[in-house]
């Protein structure tokens, strides 16, 4: 599912709990989406974090994490 997607329906669900009581379907698919929104949300983080080099002071060389 696209993160777009994703962000559409958690802010969905928070907008009808500030309205009203969610029902118990509601606040299960609110946590589903809740939670696929921080698992894409590490794996982006991850991947930015695997690609950066850190390059040494006294060598100049790159180095990877």
């Amino acid at each position: 599912m696209d993160m777009k997607d994703i962000i559409k329906q958690v802010n969905y669900y928070s907008q009808e709990a500030k309205k009203r009581e969610l029902t118990a379907e509601e606040k299960i698919e609110r946590e589903r989406f809740r939670k696929l929104y921080l698992e894409q949300f590490r794996g982006q983080v991850r991947g930015h974090l695997e690609n950066v080099k850190i390059v040494g002071e006294e060598t100049g060389k790159d180095k990877l994490i």
